[in-house]
């Protein structure tokens, strides 16, 4: 999903997922002068291990 994550399997032994996530910002600007223009993206990126200790599945 666009806003979540999925997780198959449980880590059980094998540690733990490395989860990556960023963030993204166009940054654009504007003077009282009309002067203005296009500043780099800003972007932060951080990286966690998540344990996954349990999978429930619902079947129909």
């Amino acid at each position: 999903p666009p806003c979540g994550v999925t997780f198959l399997r449980a880590t059980q032994d094998a540690g733990a997922y490395p989860l990556t996530a960023s963030l993204t910002w166009e940054i654009t600007w504007e003077g009282s002068d009309g002067a203005g223009g296009v500043l780099p993206d800003g972007v932060f990126e951080t990286t966690y291990d998540v344990t996954v200790e349990e999978i429930q599945t619902i079947i129909e």
